[in-house]
């Protein structure tokens, strides 16, 4: 009788122990480090930690780090490492991604994005995903469109009202060659330089200005070493989140969907926050101190011509003219 039990329950065991192996084991949880440049504040990252809580939250075994204040290294890291795959996933501008893959100037053309609806059409639609497909050609998938706002001009000697305004300023843009042609056009001399050393180059009086969206101006206290931030709205190049492919191929079926779920999401959070964002942030830099002004809008943009003919001798027209065609 104990020995019929003793092999009953061995059988029992065996059983248990060949399911075990018929059955996949649970694979461990994936861990997705998203790299930034801004700081922990920044409402790109208040976005992507919203986004991160929530993917965690759905328990299909993600996890996902945001890892800010450029801990490891600057926009041109990110997009280079994505590539490699050294870099998991990252939050960058358009800008930098063009020096990778030329059709992104697209998006640093002056005056192409008419308002937020228009980019939230533009971005869901043939342009999104046409450039969705570049940028999978080379190592990198989109998962979410950044809204950055409108770019203006902000420097320590006067408003800027008309392109005459202008004259004389020396004025910081990134390392493109198309912002520094925009910049010039618009009357200033572009100075390209890296973002890290513009506060101390204002402080020292070795430039008289820069251009950005009002949220950044705020957060990395531009209004200490400049008195004026006038409304150009010449610029509003985007930013994506993208993940490495290789990352990106390493997940279940189910693990992609719900980054690309949440990902949707996560647009939408961020472009209605950059709208806040972008309002709050214009009245409290007239708190600290900042001289707010419009700028002839209309002035500045017809000086674009010669910007926009050397895009399409480079480029082409034809992704250019369906931003400008979408409604």
């Amino acid at each position: 009788m104990i020995r019929r039990s003793m092999l009953k329950g061995l059988g029992t065991v065996a059983i248990l122990s060949l399911g075990a192996l018929a059955t996949p084991a649970l694979a461990a949880d994936t861990t997705i480090r998203v790299a930034s440049v801004t700081g922990p504040s920044h409402h790109h990252n208040v976005s992507l930690r919203w986004f991160a809580d929530r993917v965690n939250a759905k328990g299909v075994g993600l996890n996902i780090e945001v890892l800010d204040g450029a801990q490891l290294g600057g926009e041109r890291d990110y997009i280079e490492g994505m590539m490699l795959g050294s870099i998991q996933m990252a939050q960058v501008s358009t800008a930098p991604v063009s020096g990778f893959i030329p059709e992104f100037d697209l998006f640093s053309l002056p005056y192409l994005i008419r308002d937020t609806d228009h980019f939230k059409n533009v971005v869901a639609g043939p342009v999104g995903a046409k450039y969705g497909e570049l940028a999978e050609a080379r190592g990198l998938k989109i998962l979410a469109w950044f809204d950055n706002g409108y770019r203006n001009v902000f420097n320590k000697v006067r408003p800027v009202v008309t392109p005459e305004d202008m004259d004389g300023l020396k004025i910081r843009v990134m390392e493109s060659p198309l912002m520094v042609n925009t910049l010039n056009a618009m009357g200033g001399s572009a100075t390209p330089m890296s973002y890290s050393e513009l506060y101390t180059a204002l402080e020292q009086g070795v430039l008289d200005g820069g251009e950005n969206a009002a949220g950044n101006v705020l957060n990395d206290k531009f209004y200490e070493v400049s008195g004026y931030f006038s409304m150009t709205q010449h610029f509003r190049p985007p930013g994506i989140v993208a993940i490495s492919m290789g990352t990106w191929n390493g997940l279940s079926e189910e693990q992609q969907a719900v980054l690309t779920e949440e990902a949707a999401a996560l647009q939408d959070y961020e472009i209605q926050l950059t709208a806040e964002v972008g309002a709050a942030a214009v009245e409290e830099l007239k708190a600290k101190g900042m001289e707010i002004n419009e700028a002839d809008v209309a002035a500045f943009r017809e000086r674009m011509g010669p910007v926009y003919e050397d895009f399409i001798a480079k480029h082409g027209a034809e992704t250019l003219e369906m931003v400008q065609n979408t409604q």
